[in-house]
């Protein structure tokens, strides 16, 4: 119901290493039906789509000039994808709807798309209206779909974030980066930050490993598969997020000692939550609010949202914090070609 597939010019992320990096999933999704702004206005693009328009400097696409093109739906779709935060806890989950349903005075419906290509679609085409997008598909939304992201989710103490981590397990054989040579690595999926994009440049920058030359690629479909895998010796060494290892392990979902990690990155932000840059100005105020107020953890202490720990949203900076993501795209010769 959520999804489209209208006729479009088809709208690419590509690599420039030939054979070394595949063409992201989301290539196909992009598409071109809404309207360019209206001739004559100074309207600044930076790295956007040509049809968005940023006046504020905030690298993120304003809302259309005209109200008339302003959505003010009866019901707030609110989507993400399985990977993502709020899947985790269901009581997370139908909490902060209530919350948003009682800020905006809306309804407020959830959609779980299977693929970061549908989600991305659905608030292209106006379908979806609030999502969480995983770090590494953030700047894919704002400069293809007009996602206008604001929160990120964090801890108790503030703190947030997480790494992408090598692993494999005891008696693998690989006890080093280095050792990955003529080995398959185990990814998540090609849009993931943490689970393909990030990997793939430490690798490479840090390790002179070459993604299709000295090491071939698989994918998971997602995180926890991944590590399932390693657990059971179905392959021999995985990039990952932090914390899934850690909850797996915790809930006795793989053996203690199945898991061993050979490299851990810097910290990463995490899942990035935004609307639709085409919702009335007043209603994606009152959407902001509703995350920002949000307090799962006052009611439930030992309860977070999800694998991290975390229990409440934080306002995120699209420019800043997502600088290191956006140079990961640069290092791994990602470019955004949207029509």
């Amino acid at each position: 119901m959520h999804q489209t597939h209208a006729d479009s010019d088809i709208s690419s992320i590509t690599t420039h290493k030939g054979s070394k990096m595949r063409m992201l999933h989301l290539a196909v999704l992009l598409l071109s039906t809404i309207p360019l702004a209206a001739a004559g206005t100074a309207c600044p693009h930076g790295e956007l789509s040509q049809q968005f328009c940023d006046r504020d400097g905030d690298m993120m696409a304003d809302a259309p000039d005209d109200p008339k093109k302003w959505l003010n739906p009866y019901t707030l779709v609110f989507g993400t994808v399985p990977s993502q935060s709020f899947i985790f806890d269901p009581k997370a989950k139908k909490a902060l709807m209530k919350h948003i349903e009682e800020v905006t005075g809306k309804r407020v419906e959830f959609f779980p798309y299977q693929t970061n290509a549908a989600e991305l679609e659905a608030m292209r085409s106006g379908m979806l209206h609030v999502a969480g997008m995983n770090t590494g598909s953030v700047p894919t939304a704002v400069n293809c779909a007009g996602f206008h992201l604001f929160a990120m989710t964090a801890r108790k103490d503030g703190s947030f974030g997480y790494t992408t981590q090598v692993i494999t397990y005891p008696g693998s054989g690989i006890r080093s980066i280095d050792e990955i040579r003529g080995h398959t690595l185990l990814f998540t999926s090609s849009s993931s930050n943490s689970g393909h994009k990030a990997p793939v440049a430490i690798l490479s920058q840090k390790f002179k490993l070459k993604e299709g030359t000295d090491y071939q690629s698989r994918y998971s479909g997602g995180h926890i598969a991944s590590v399932s895998k390693i657990a059971k010796h179905t392959y021999r060494v995985a990039a990952v997020a932090s914390g899934f290892t850690d909850a797996l392990l915790a809930g006795k979902k793989i053996p203690k000692g199945s898991i061993r990690k050979i490299y851990e990155s810097s910290v990463f932000p995490t899942t990035g939550y935004g609307y639709s840059h085409r919702l009335n100005p007043q209603l994606a105020k009152k959407i902001e609010k509703a995350f920002l107020t949000f307090r799962y953890h006052e009611n439930n202490a030992t309860q977070p949202f999800n694998k991290f720990r975390e229990t409440q949203f934080i306002p995120a900076d699209y420019k800043n914090n997502w600088r290191i993501i956006r140079d990961i795209d640069r290092e791994n010769d990602i470019s955004y070609h949207c029509r």
